[in-house]
């Protein structure tokens, strides 16, 4: 019998217990896999960013970077730095949209920064200048260790009392919130669904439905023989899609998602991806060309997708109880200390006072209530 039953024990998950057990509450977290945060969680890019362009993914952005340096500096785990993402536009089209973007940040208080070309070229020598109409810079933005994350989580929530039980995948459950599991049966007065990728499946084992689906991500560590200095800020060509930044211990992270790549579990790593880069870093970042690029340093890893690109964070409108915080696409490290905020207030007073969660209520499919977050990378 528990309070509280956490399903998925990846960095939602985990922050949702641990908030949920510093507010006093009963908690058990069970997590499919034999450890935590080895899904989507151990596959993450590692970056934190302000530069959205919905005031939900704004807002919980703004709350979740100070909370994520607070969590660093008690427990030295995150590995944290504020290199700033830029932003590039390089058409009409994406100078409008950057430009709307900057302004709603700035508008909500986050301190994105207009560049011109040249302000561009002196943020990031290493990029192609040609075609440069505009770009954004944010300072609050940055990287991290996902995993430091993940484990800073778990140490928190284990001492705000939580329980955390693995290789306990959920395979039946009822709608009077009892589960069962790989290690016996839990009752719940109240299901949180935090099981990423596997939320919508999660959701039918109660008779609930989430339009989560898993879309790949690919993503590599290019070698350059530790030239190129110091680190840079995490460099996205909105022409093309490719981000790319500098690794503490050298080398590039370079990432591109292709958006025809259709939604699958396959986590090995698109056999076009080298392909799809090939053809795209020429257009800001042609100093990659003269790299190896070795196949066995790529990855691959799931964003949990919604139709508009935002998580889902609330009451199931059929299934009194159950509470999903699922969806956040690649947000979810970024976003994890936020989610738990929200669902430990929902939970534990039956309304949020912190974040407005109407844009991320799961009714508003149903509803055909949507607000679209355009800055997808």
């Amino acid at each position: 019998m528990t309070d509280v039953a956490v399903i998925g024990g990846g960095v939602i998950g985990l922050a949702c217990a641990r908030e949920l057990a510093r507010s006093g509450a009963d908690v058990t977290v069970l997590e499919a896999m034999d450890a935590v945060g080895h899904g989507s969680s151990a596959r993450a890019n590692g970056g934190f960013r302000a530069q959205f362009t919905t005031a939900a993914n704004i807002a919980f952005s703004l709350f979740s970077i100070p909370e994520l340096e607070a969590l660093e500096r008690s427990t030295g785990l995150l590995d944290m730095h504020r290199t700033g993402y830029l932003l590039i536009a390089g058409s009409e089209r994406g100078e409008r949209a950057l430009r709307a973007g900057a302004e709603l940040q700035v508008s909500l208080g986050a301190p994105t920064e207009w560049l011109s070309p040249d302000q561009v070229m002196a943020r990031a020598p290493f990029v192609r200048p040609a075609g440069i109409r505009a770009g954004t810079f944010c300072a609050l933005d940055g990287f991290l260790d996902p995993a430091g994350v993940v484990a800073a989580m778990l140490d928190e929530a284990r001492a705000a009392g939580a329980s955390i039980l693995t290789d306990a995948p959920v395979t039946a459950a009822t709608r009077g919130h009892v589960l069962t599991h790989g290690r016996g049966e839990l009752h719940a007065d109240v299901v949180v669904n935090a099981a990423g990728a596997q939320a919508l499946a999660v959701a039918r084992l109660f008779g609930a439905d989430v339009p989560v689906e898993p879309v790949r991500r690919n993503l590599a560590h290019v070698l350059d023989g530790g030239a190129g200095g110091g680190l840079t800020p995490m460099t996205v060509d909105l022409d093309t899609g490719v981000l790319v930044r500098r690794e503490p211990a050298g080398g590039w992270i370079v990432a591109f998602a292709n958006p025809a790549d259709p939604p699958g579990w396959d986590t090995s790593v698109d056999p076009a991806f080298l392909g799809d880069l090939a053809e795209r870093v020429p257009n800001r970042f042609p100093f990659l060309l003269d790299l190896q690029i070795d196949p066995g340093r790529c990855w691959a890893g799931l964003y949990p997708e919604t139709p508009d690109h935002h998580a889902i964070v609330g009451e199931d409108p059929g299934v009194r109880g159950l509470f999903h915080c699922a969806g956040f696409g690649g947000h979810g490290v970024m976003h994890a200390p936020a989610a738990g905020r929200a669902i430990a207030e929902l939970v534990l007073a039956g309304r949020c006072d912190t974040f407005d969660l109407r844009p991320l209520r799961p009714s508003r499919f149903a509803e055909n209530d949507l607000v679209v977050e355009t800055s997808v990378l």
